[in-house]
């Protein structure tokens, strides 16, 4: 394999890391202040990815109008998400996930039912001079700067704005911060909403070089699930960070085994790296308790 072969397997590896840690983004902010297990995550991302797919038919919009198209019809999913939830009694993390795994089949046969099995692609606009860089399609380099951008400016927000302090408490000791005059309820709130709108969002951009199909929610929730756990390991105490670095490391570990040795060992290989992860760090999905 030559040299060149092998930087664009990188580079697009590093690509589509960055996206997958974008398309994480909701299922490990909802996890961190709640311990909830969204299992129907996956769902959510195609529904928005759907959503997007009949309003540019329909239309004939642009992808980028259709990304906070999608965002905004999405939150009210989050917010049913949240009424539900409010619902779930202890332990969290357990019933959580038998809630959303229901739901899961719920909405894949709704998918199923008003989309059909068919495979649908956004289709985006031809790529022009200079529109691709090192080999890449311009819609996924799109999703690259989507992701890595908005986990930027999320990480800044949390950190640097009172908002974020807020959120930060909240989901550290909800009892806690409401003792300190916190609105928890206000923060849950919008923090469900934000997670919504990021899930149509992503749906959209997915569906611009990925095809959808009903049954593609379970490799996204099992995605999902794989980042949270690697960021919790390796964020440090900066969750969103390390989510980006774990999306980096694992589009990267996927592009290179595929250029090596084919599509049949890329999900052994991020298993065995999730698997390694656990051994040295057993804690990593594990939420940061006060004190």
């Amino acid at each position: 394999m030559s040299l060149t072969t092998l930087g664009q397997a990188a580079l697009a590896g590093l690509a589509n890391g960055a996206f997958y840690a974008f398309l994480a983004l909701s299922f490990a902010a909802i996890f961190g202040l709640t311990r909830a297990l969204n299992l129907a995550h996956g769902e959510l991302v195609l529904l928005g990815g759907y959503l997007g797919y009949s309003a540019g038919r329909a239309w004939d919009l642009p992808t980028a109008a259709l990304v906070p198209l999608a965002a905004v019809a999405v939150v009210p999913v989050g917010l049913l998400w949240r009424a539900l939830l409010a619902r779930v009694r202890e332990p969290v993390e357990l019933n959580s996930m038998v809630l959303t795994f229901g739901l899961s089949l719920l909405l894949q046969n709704v998918l199923l039912g008003v989309w059909s099995a068919d495979y649908r692609l956004i289709a985006t606009p031809a790529a022009g001079p200079g529109a691709a860089v090192s080999g890449l399609w311009p819609a996924r380099g799109t999703a690259a700067a989507v992701g890595v951008v908005a986990i930027l400016v999320l990480q800044l927000f949390l950190t640097r704005t009172r908002w974020g302090t807020a959120l930060r408490a909240t989901a550290r000791d909800a009892e806690a911060a409401a003792l300190l005059g916190i609105d928890t309820d206000r923060v849950s709130l919008a923090s469900f909403a934000a997670a919504g709108a990021i899930a149509g969002a992503g749906g959209v951009l997915f569906a611009a070089f990925h095809y959808l199909h009903p049954g593609a929610g379970v490799e996204l929730t099992l995605l999902a699930i794989t980042l949270a756990i690697l960021g919790g390991a390796w964020g440090r105490g900066r969750p969103l960070l390390g989510l980006l670095a774990a999306g980096l490391a694992v589009g990267l570990l996927e592009a290179l085994t595929l250029a090596w040795a084919g599509p049949r060992w890329r999900e052994l290989v991020v298993a065995g790296l999730l698997l390694a992860v656990l051994l040295a760090r057993p804690r990593g999905l594990e939420r940061r308790r006060a004190g």
